[in-house]
């Protein structure tokens, strides 16, 4: 028994030092721990907690799907796009590249959710392996244990669990973090393209688009190398706003499509961003807030970013999924790692709280309460 022990041990050992020295497969492992955790939260949920009594959060097509609470509310919508395509005056504001990825895959695995799933939990992975060489990058972090110490700020944030389900978030996140990435080495075909699709994929990707613009500029990179990356990466966007024009006659109608989800009103602005707004929607609108001023005179890039986010809800008149939106204002979480880091009591605090709001995030989600 003792040298059964020891030999576990040992290999165990062997196995963490080998996750922990490769950045890929850190991230394949951060990623399936994630995923286990969302799914038995949100299992146990539907057996114990009553759902959402309305029809339209829930995902139906497949009512003998096991994982069909990781699609609620918009996560149906991109489902249906891609097995019927853009059908409806509102959903071009849904962008294509998700529908399009998730309907490739439906030939091969026979489930619309499962493969809008493997999409998303793919992406997943992405996105945790460039954070984690972000991080490195800009913190100077050589050990992945630290590395993976900032991540946790990332995946553990309470709107993380998006991350997750059929929404674009984890899709979103992989292509604005490798182009972020590719911008700081300053490596402008892969970050151009990254951030191409980034604009084919989330209504938000002019904002990385002109993210790492600017961090090719701080990086001094010739303003003929920056132009480029912008044309190359508005691309994916424009390519979009070329089949509106054929499908809609109207190449903004992803705009347009906003006003049917109460966005952009013309009328009782004041009214209708007040009547949307609660208290869960001060933490993001505080950290962003603080991200601005933050970064101002170290990474204005990281300040202008974040600013774009906090005009949303004011300019489009609600808060609707502002707090889903928040996740992808990454100078928050680089600012609480570089601000926490070294504190002992203090950083496994934020990440304590962040874990019980996260966890809390996932059963209202797994329940249909969460998701617009």
């Amino acid at each position: 028994m003792k040298r059964f022990a020891k030999v576990f041990w040992s290999r165990w050992l062997k196995a963490h030092a080998l996750i922990m020295s490769r950045d890929l497969l850190l991230a394949v492992c951060v990623a399936l721990l994630l995923i286990v955790a969302g799914v038995s939260l949100g299992l146990e949920n539907n057996k114990v907690v009553p759902t959402n009594p309305d029809q339209l959060s829930h995902y139906t097509a497949e009512p003998h799907n096991p994982l069909r609470f990781m699609s609620d509310w918009d996560g149906p919508i991109y489902l249906r796009i891609a097995h019927q395509g853009y059908v409806d005056k509102e959903d071009p504001g849904f962008f294509p590249l998700y529908p399009v990825l998730i309907h490739v895959v439906n030939y091969v695995i026979s489930s619309p959710l499962y493969s809008a799933l493997m999409i998303a939990w793919t992406s997943l992975v992405g996105a945790i392996y460039f954070y984690l060489k972000i991080i490195k990058r800009l913190f100077g972090v050589q050990d992945n244990s630290e590395a993976l110490r900032a991540s946790l700020l990332f995946i553990l944030f309470p709107t993380g669990v998006f991350l997750l389900a059929t929404y674009t978030e984890s899709l979103f996140a992989f292509l604005a973090l490798g182009s972020l990435y590719f911008a700081l080495r300053k490596q402008y075909l892969p970050t151009a393209l990254f951030a191409m699709f980034a604009t084919a994929t989330h209504v938000n990707g002019p904002f990385v688009l002109l993210l790492v613009a600017l961090v090719l500029y701080e990086q001094k990179a010739r303003l003929r190398e920056v132009a480029l990356t912008l044309v190359i990466g508005s691309l994916g966007l424009i390519a979009y706003m070329g089949f509106l024009t054929i499908h809609y006659h109207n190449p903004l109608q992803f705009i347009a499509a906003q006003r049917t989800n109460g966005w952009l009103q013309k009328t009782s602005y004041i009214q209708h961003l007040l009547a949307n707004f609660s208290v869960l929607n001060l933490a993001p609108l505080f950290l962003i807030a603080a991200a601005i001023i933050y970064w101002w005179n170290k990474r204005r890039s990281f300040s202008i970013y974040a600013a774009l986010y906090l005009c949303i809800p004011f300019i489009g008149g609600q808060f609707s999924g502002f707090n889903r939106y928040s996740l992808m204002v990454f100078p928050v979480q680089f600012m609480l790692y570089e601000h926490f880091r070294n504190s002992k009591t203090f950083y496994p605090i934020v990440v304590a709280v962040l874990a019980v709001f996260w966890s809390y995030f996932m059963l209202q989600m797994a329940g249909g309460y969460v998701g617009g």
